[in-house]
């Protein structure tokens, strides 16, 4: 095997591994990645997951009205995402809002979540559980939870999407959130996995980081 063959195939194997690595787990730390959340029980044999998060330097009261409020717009506030992408990857769109929607923070277990205009794809709310009603071992969160993901390769999906805001210790500061986001997915075909995997790894990657920075943002320049 000659010298490039051999650079070649340790760059190669290099990206796949960057690929996987942050593609499951980015900004989280290893227990992070393995510590159970609210919601895992709901897809308990996922064939992929991804544990991302973010230190946001505000109290978990003033980062839940914008994880809350989340969901297409204009049904809902956006996902954060940057308006260029949205364009990009769907089409035009009404951008994210950049404030709070008081008529949008009345969510309820059952309650559903557009993630398209004309609502066929969406979440139904399994749980949600605000800051003034956390307790120990059961922190802020919402959890939503999806079987109408299916698009490209995809055609069947159950997919739960988990937010979970951890209040800071008193050691790092007690007003500051760590807040953790989860996905979980289990799909068909089983033959499409390698494809799915990739289009999952780099989807949720770019997606996600987005709107953890974006979030972040959003609540930090309302202290």
């Amino acid at each position: 095997m000659g010298k490039r063959t051999m650079v070649l195939i340790a760059i190669v194997s290099a990206g796949i591994w960057a690929i996987e690595r942050f593609g499951r787990r980015s900004g989280a730390t290893k227990d992070e990645g393995r510590m159970a959340l609210p919601g895992d029980p709901v897809v308990p044999r996922p064939l992929w997951a991804s544990t991302r998060a973010i230190t946001i330097d505000a109290p978990p009261e003033q980062v839940w009205p914008w994880v809350v409020q989340m969901g297409f717009p204009p049904h809902r506030a956006g996902w954060y995402t940057p308006h260029w992408m949205d364009v990009a990857m769907w089409g035009d769109r009404p951008r994210s809002a950049d404030h709070i929607v008081p008529e949008l923070q009345d969510l309820q277990v059952g309650d559903s979540v557009p993630d398209s205009a004309d609502y066929s794809i969406y979440y139904e709310v399994e749980a949600v559980v605000p800051p003034v009603q956390a307790a120990e071992g059961m922190p802020a969160h919402l959890l939503l939870h999806s079987v109408r993901h299916v698009f490209g390769p995809i055609k069947e999906s159950d997919f739960t999407w988990v937010f979970v805001l951890q209040r800071g210790a008193a050691s790092t500061g007690a007003d500051q959130t760590r807040l953790v986001i989860r996905a979980r997915v289990a799909y068909k075909p089983l033959w499409a996995v390698p494809l799915i995997e990739l289009m999952l790894n780099t989807g949720d990657l770019v997606n996600v980081s987005f709107m953890l920075r974006n979030i972040k943002k959003l609540a930090e320049s309302a202290t």
